[in-house]
């Protein structure tokens, strides 16, 4: 036997789920049930607000992570850049150079200096190196020691000249088949000979391992 439920309107018993009374003629199906076409309409309208509010919020999350990923790529590109005087720590070593200076002769030419080639100068500087581990460490650890243009260019030291300007400035005490102990700082020097006309012109750096140091 159906279940009997109370019309809407009228209060009689009828069958449970008849669409209308058969005493009133109320209709008994709920505001949905009775506009189908404009409740499946609200529904699709509803899904396309939420998922256009849901867009909306995925490009904010996406631009707001494609800047945070921008500024680590600035932070970590972002090269720094050290002044004469200020150490720069690589490996094992801090080194930091001390004194740089241009120069068109070192010592006596006729001896034991040297003179600038023509249309070149000697770029001289001098630099401690401490040895900031546990360990002894040997020359050949120590880190390389270049000069750099703007356009990354690296020159290497003169031989002959920086060993004058050794004997120069009497200040040189590197370690050649000695260790460097730890806690030990020692002075070396480098000399690079360049175009004249180009180290007028544009940055010039001392790099270190990775670390660059501007001259000019």
């Amino acid at each position: 036997m159906a279940k009997l439920v109370p019309c809407k309107a009228c209060q009689k018993e009828i069958a449970k789920g008849v669409k209308k009374c058969p005493s009133c003629g109320k209709d008994q199906r709920n505001w949905f049930m009775r506009h189908k076409i404009m409740t499946t309409f609200g529904i699709i309208l509803l899904i396309g607000i939420f998922s256009s509010l849901g867009g909306g919020n995925e490009e904010q999350e996406q631009a707001a992570t494609g800047a945070d990923v921008e500024a680590e790529v600035a932070e970590v590109t972002e090269e720094k850049i050290y002044k004469v005087g200020e150490s720069v720590t690589v490996d094992n070593v801090e080194v930091t150079v001390t004194v740089s200076e241009e120069m068109d002769t070192i010592g006596d030419p006729n001896l034991f200096g040297k003179k600038a080639s023509d249309g070149g100068t000697l770029v001289a500087i001098q630099y401690t190196i401490k040895n900031i581990s546990d360990e002894p460490i040997g020359m050949f650890s120590y880190p390389t020691v270049s000069l750099v243009d703007e356009k990354e260019t690296k020159y290497s030291s003169d031989i002959d000249a920086s060993g004058a300007y050794a004997v120069e400035t009497e200040i040189d005490n590197s370690k050649v088949l000695s260790d460097l102990n730890p806690d030990i700082s020692v002075t070396d020097t480098a000399v690079y000979e360049v175009s004249k006309e180009k180290f007028a012109q544009g940055k010039w750096y001392i790099q270190i391992g990775e670390a660059k140091i501007q001259l000019k």
